[in-house]
């Protein structure tokens, strides 16, 4: 999957791991059917997407729950500087405690809906198993700098939730898709990314005719 994780990478994914699955018997992180799968499902999943983030990138994960996929990213990737937003104050209470136990000094924790915050200037947002996607572009566009991409963690399901009109109207273009098999877990992904397009542009099509034509955001999904 492209990742070069060294051995400190390791044992701080694995300090993560024992310390998520403490915190998972006090609070709800993660389901109890994943608390034997944290490494071989969520971990692999998180990391599936490192390619993907270019160097030096401003990420944040919205609605990061446990930290997944951002914590993961941070430690394998520490060019990055990672933003961790969640609203769950108890779940805040975990990430800020493993950012400061890990030693990421790349990982801020941003505890408040996404909604809710002012422009953040992100180069790339991840957003993985969380609400529907209208409404996770919708809160994520704000976020982003002209030409930047958000990163959706999905099934190969996801095309009927990719509606031409939404992209449009928030001037997305769907860029790059991806699909494998998750190592370990055989579960089948598909990542989609797309990128924020400058806004569009109207001009006359010709001196005093009056008509406009407008820049469209392109349609459908490209597969590489």
């Amino acid at each position: 999957m492209g990742v070069a994780a060294t051995e400190e990478h390791y044992d701080l994914l694995i300090r993560y791991i024992e310390t998520l699955r403490e915190w998972n018997s006090k609070i709800n992180l993660v389901s109890r059917k994943d608390v034997h799968r944290i490494f071989t499902y969520h971990i692999v999943d998180s990391l599936a997407v490192t390619f993907l983030i270019p160097k030096n990138a401003r990420t944040a994960d919205i609605g990061t729950g446990a930290g997944l996929p951002g914590v993961p990213l941070a430690i394998v990737r520490p060019d990055i500087h990672m933003l961790l937003i969640e609203s769950i104050r108890k779940k805040c209470r975990f990430l800020d405690f493993v950012v400061s136990e890990l030693g990421l000094k790349n990982a801020e924790v941003i505890s408040e809906r996404v909604e809710a915050l002012k422009p953040l200037g992100c180069d790339v947002i991840l957003s993985r198993l969380t609400g529907p996607l209208p409404k996770i572009l919708k809160y994520a566009v704000p976020h982003l700098k002209i030409m930047g991409t958000i990163i959706i963690y999905k099934t190969q399901k996801v095309s009927a939730e990719l509606d031409p009109k939404t992209l449009q109207k928030l001037n997305l273009t769907v860029v790059r898709t991806v699909d494998l098999t998750l190592p370990l877990s055989l579960i089948p992904r598909r990542f989609v990314v797309l990128q924020l397009e400058e806004k569009a542009q109207t001009h006359n099509t010709s001196a005093g005719s009056g008509k406009e034509t407008s820049f469209r955001a392109r349609r459908g999904i490209s597969s590489r």
